[in-house]
This record gives C-alpha cells, structure tokens and sequence, in this order.
C-alpha cells in the first residue's frame, strides 16, 4: 500500500509568517515528493497494472478491531438520505437526532459525538470548534464507500477516535468507461431529493463529478400536552435547502504511480424548528463547506510512498429570529501528511509517518482568532503468520499541540483463526482528545488551561463463518471496556456555564451482529439480528452534591438492538426491519428519562427495465409503520409513519 502524503496551495497572504502557518510540515512533504519524482520517466508503452489504493492503515494496521463495511444493496437503499439516516438503520451507534433535518450526532459505545472520528479520503472532516459533524449534512451522494470501525483507534487517526470511527472513501476503479448514474426520490414532508453522476473512466485517468439536491418541509405533526389533554401541532420554521457537488480527477502517471484531487462543496439553509415547549421559533442557520484533497502515491516491490493534502473551509451563519443579526463563524484547517510503507519480509511490514493539521477559527464567542498547530509522528508494525491465520498490528503516535507534547497513544492487536469458520480477536489502546476551540476560548465560560481527555480502550471478539450448501451463516460479538479520565463537561457557575476536567468514565458492553442466508432456486433469504448492550458511568463526583456516581451517562441507551428481514428474487428486493431502542435518561441522577421505543421500517426496489448497458429501478419505503410516537432527544418530535418513492437510472459504456 501506498504511502500518502499531500499538501495545500494557500495564497501568500494567508501562508505568510505572521499566520503562523507550519511551513515545516510543508517543506518535509515537498523534499519527500520531490526525491521520489526526480529521475522518473514517462513510459507511455508501459502496461499498466491495476491496483488501489484505500485507507491503507485501516486495511493493514487494524488487526483486532471490529469493522464494519456497508454493501452495496445497503447504500444503494440510502443513497438519498444522509449518513446519519444509515448509521440509525443499519449499525449499533446510537445517533442522537433532533429531528428531520436538523443536528444528528453519534455515540459511539456510550461516548459523547466528541469521541468519534468521521475521516473522509483518511481525512478528519471533523469541526474544530464543537469537535464533531452534523451527519444530517453528509449526503449519501457524496460518498461512494462507508466503513465502521469500532474502538480507541487515535494511535492511527488522531485526536477523538477514541469511541469508533467513521470512514468515508470514492475509490477510484479505472478502466471501466463511461458511467451514468441518477435518481429522483419524493416523500412525505415535502420532501424532494435528486442527484446525478457522471464519471469517465480509461485506463489511465477518471474524471468524475456529481451533483446533488434536497429540499423539504418537514412540516410533521407532534401532539403536546396542555393540562390534563393534548393537543395537536404541526411543526414549522423547519425547512430545509441542500445543494452540491464533488468532483474528482485521478491520473496515473505509470504503472506504480498516480496523483488524484477531489473538491466537495456543498450549501445547506435550514430553519430550526420549536421544541415542544416552545410555541414559535424563527431561527435559522446557513452552513456552507469547501473540502478540497490531493494526493501523490506510488507503489513498489518494498517501499510505498504517498503524499497528500487537504484545505477544509466551514462556515455556519446563525439567526436567533429573522428580525436578529446573524452570527458568523468559520474554521479552517490545513493538513499535510506523508506515509512510508516497507515491506522487506513477506509477513512483516512496517509505516512510518508524519502529519501536521493547522486549524485556525472565527467567531464572536471567541476574543481573537484561536490557532491550533498540531503535529505528529506515529508509526506501525504488521506481522502475518506464514499460513495466514495469525494477523497483529503494534502503532503509536505522539503528537504536539502548539510545541507541547500530547499524551504518547498505541494500540496493539491480534486475530487468530482457530479454524476455518472461527477467528478470535483483541485489542487494546490508549487513546485521547484535545479540547475543542469552543471548550477553550470560548467566551464567557471556555478555559484555556483544559487539559486533554485521555484513558484506555480494550475489547475482544468471536467470529463464527459457516457455509453449508446453500445456508451460510456469520456471527461476531465484541465484548469492549472502555475508561477515560480528564472528561470533559460544562458546568453551571454563578454567570454562565464552564468546561472542567472532572469526570472519569467507565463505558463497556457486549455488541452481537448476526446474518443467516439461505439461497434456493433464483432467491436469497437473509435474517440479520444486532443487539447492544452499554453500560457507560461516571466514576467520580463533579462536585459535592452530585448524584451522577455510577449513574448511566444522559441520552446513553443501556439496550438497543435490530432485526433485518430481506427477500432478494430476481429482479425484486425486499426488506423489512425493526429497531429497538431503550430507556435514555435526561439527567444525570437517572431520575429523570425518555421511554423506550421500537420502529419498523419497510422498502422495496424492483429493476424494471433491464439491458446490458443500462437499466432503471424503482423503489418505495416506508418508515414507523406502526405510527409510534417517540422522542430521540427530550421534546423533539420525530416523524410518525411516512414514506418516500423514486427512481433511478444507470448507463454504462464500457471501453473498447
């Protein structure tokens, strides 16, 4: 696997000395690609081997973890909802929404959304203000690949992987010629979404760019009480515009070596609606993102080598009431990164890397304008048994924040295959997160002595694959332990509300995932069963009167689970699920809480036209069939029973 590495093109303005811009990352990422490139001819009769290159520490130096790759029957049944739609129905990451269109978050294992690490391309796409990502704004459109991976992993990704992490990846596939994708999906609430793709694809480059678009009302009806009734309302000042695009280029120079760039932009006006306590809101916000990457690779026997390099640009308007100024902010983040891969022995490998991610941000909450400049070294190990049945990885990173050092991360794992249809896995790690702009400088409340978040993470699994005629069956349970100390919450003072280091917090768990397939004549029968159990507490007092001690943590399921049901005959697909998610307590002494709820969802897709160049499908769900009436987070409704249609069309026309 390739090294990576990248760097950004800033104007001279902006990269000048006084912005306090780490040009030392910089010029290390151009020495290291420019020795690589000198002396490297054009060979245009070469023939040109085919290979890929893909989140290469993820696939390489994540023995003992637990992954979880999406299909391409799973996203394609989301690709025009977002990302926070499909982890809800398809993992066990409790999302923590607010209702239809509006902030979604995860919690990874009984962690905060400050925990999980969302990388787009190996790239944090997460705010260096709140620390996190509304998944509400990652349309499916824009990403072709998702994986889960589960776990403390910031020896690999950085600051904040400590609960999971979330990979987002457009692997490139060349060769395959032109390729047409569209649809166009209507539902309840006003709901529209349309997205098209195109993508020319040779043997030596693709070019690729897609489009997508969402609006809706999402004019739902809540009941609220009043008195010893209820009454009826229908939600508003909740509409929601999206629009955007990605586009990318990818060029290979040779057999061995290939650069890409990719541009992901994209504009969301949404409305906040009322809570249920609130009879009216008028507030408004406008979110508008640039993410822009490139990347060197090139491949060898021995030695892999990549450069790469990413420029994010957010910016978040805020309007408490239309008759009330908007609030502006905006962040910026800088990162260039270089990888080395050896491979001298055919069951050893070894990275090495560096990386440095320059952040700086605006707003009205802070004084000035805050900098982060973090850099890292961090390195890992892979060993693989000669028959292939033992697999362990060793990796630490040490990164500095502003010149002082971080708390040292490292993860170590191993995954040994008893037999043919049963593999045991561990792993362990040490894990942290540097605090957010908002929890430092954020004014009045934010403390710039706050101290990193850091602890340890551990689990252990079972995976049982067997096939037997035409019934296959798979089965994995991951038992984890997690323990952080330094967590951060923000406390009431005699003004305003400040973050302090004062929780230590046990989370651990058994996470279950299970499919049994059966095939016969033209169909395939799958029933696929996910359960959670969480326990996360809180191990020591915040104060003298808390009542939070070995109290399950606020909007922290202690049980939630799914069961799939899904009918594949010819040319139709069917699927029905049902969710269950328990008891999530509001406040800290666990006395007060949301009930628990089940939810039923149903689609169905059928291919009707069918050639070998292209063909079109159709497809309807339909979501909360028994019509329950729950809450996600304490007074925001959620939508009742409701449905969505559409279609969509693929060409193809491969090359001669």
């Amino acid at each position: 696997m390739p090294l990576r590495c990248a760097f950004t093109v800033r104007s001279w303005d902006t990269c000048s000395e006084k912005s306090g811009y780490p040009w030392r990352s910089v010029l290390v990422v151009c020495v290291l690609f420019g020795i690589k490139l000198a002396g490297q001819g054009l060979t245009d009769t070469l023939e040109l081997r085919p290979f890929e290159v893909i989140a290469p520490r993820l696939s390489q130096f994540s023995a003992g973890t637990r992954l979880q790759p999406m299909d391409s029957a799973t996203m394609a049944q989301h690709r025009l909802l977002n990302l926070g739609d499909l982890l809800a129905s398809r993992t066990p990451v409790f999302v923590k929404s607010y209702g239809l269109g509006s902030l979604a978050t995860t919690s990874f294992r009984g962690g905060s959304a400050y925990h999980t690490a969302i990388l787009w391309n190996g790239f944090n796409i997460g705010s260096p203000m709140n620390g996190q990502l509304d998944l509400s704004l990652v349309p499916m459109a824009a990403v072709g690949d998702v994986s889960i991976q589960y776990g403390g992993t910031s020896a690999l990704w950085g600051s904040g992987a400590i609960g999971g992490a979330i990979h987002l990846s457009n692997t490139p596939r060349f060769g395959r010629g032109l390729l047409v994708d569209a649809a166009l999906g209507a539902g309840s609430y006003g709901d529209l979404r349309q997205q098209a793709r195109i993508e020319f694809s040779g043997e030596r480059s693709i070019t690729s760019i897609a489009l997508f678009n969402a609006d809706a009302r999402n004019d739902l009806r809540y009941t609220v009480r009043q008195g010893a009734g209820t009454e009826e309302r229908q939600q508003t000042n909740a509409e929601l515009h999206q629009q955007g695009f990605i586009a990318e280029q990818h060029y290979r120079i040779n057999a061995q070596q290939r650069v890409n760039a990719r541009v992901w932009y994209q504009r969301t006006t949404r409305e906040i609606p009322p809570s249920r306590l609130q009879p009216t809101s008028t507030a408004q916000q406008d979110d508008a993102t640039l993410r822009a990457t490139a990347e060197w690779s090139r491949t060898a026997e021995k030695v892999n080598l990549a450069v790469r390099g990413a420029y994010f640009d957010e910016q978040l308007d805020w309007s408490a009431a239309t008759d009330e100024p908007v609030v502006p902010s905006r962040s910026r983040t800088m990162i260039s990164e270089a990888e080395m891969r050896i491979r001298l022995a055919p069951r050893h490998t070894w990275e090495v890397g560096v990386n440095n991610t320059y952040t700086e941000a605006t707003t009205e909450g802070y004084p000035d304008k805050p900098r982060q400049d973090r850099a890292a070294l961090f390195g890992a190990y892979r060993f693989q048994s000669t028959n292939g049945r033992t697999v362990a990885s060793l990796s630490a990173r040490q990164e500095l924040l502003d010149g002082d050092p971080m708390p040292l991360t490292a993860s170590i794992g191993a995954e040994h295959g008893l037999a043919s249809w049963l593999k045991v896995k561990a792993q362990g790690a040490r894990v942290y997160r540097v605090p957010t702009f908002n929890e430092l400088y954020w004014r009045p409340g934010g403390d710039p002595g706050l101290q990193p978040e850091h602890g340890y993470s551990g689990d252990a699994g079972l995976v049982v694959q067997r096939r037997k005629g035409r019934v296959g069956f798979r089965s994995e349970v991951t038992a984890f332990s997690r323990s952080i100390t330094n967590w951060i919450i923000w406390l009431p003072g005699p003004s305003y509300w400040t973050p302090r280091n004062v929780l230590e917090v046990w989370s651990r768990g058994v996470e279950t995932d299970s499919e049994l397939a059966w095939q016969f004549l033209r169909s395939t029968i799958k029933l696929g069963v996910v359960t959670n159990h969480v326990v996360s507490t809180n191990e020591v007092p915040s104060g003298v009167n808390d009542a939070s001690v070995d109290k399950q943590l606020i909007y922290v399921p202690m049980y939630s689970g799914q069961a799939r049901l899904a009918l594949e005959h010819g040319k139709l697909v069917l699927n029905i699920s049902a969710l269950y998610t328990g008891y999530r307590y509001t406040s800290t002494d666990n006395r007060a809480y949301l009930e628990p709820y089940w939810m039923c969802n149903s689609n169905a897709s059928y291919r009707l036209v069918g050639r070998s160049r292209w063909w079109a499908t159709v497809f309807v769900s339909a979501n909360n069939l028994f019509d329950a009436d729950y809450e996600v987070m304490l007074n925001r409704p959620m939508p009742l029973r409701n449905y969505q249609a559409g279609i969509s069309f693929h060409f193809e026309k491969p090359n001669k």
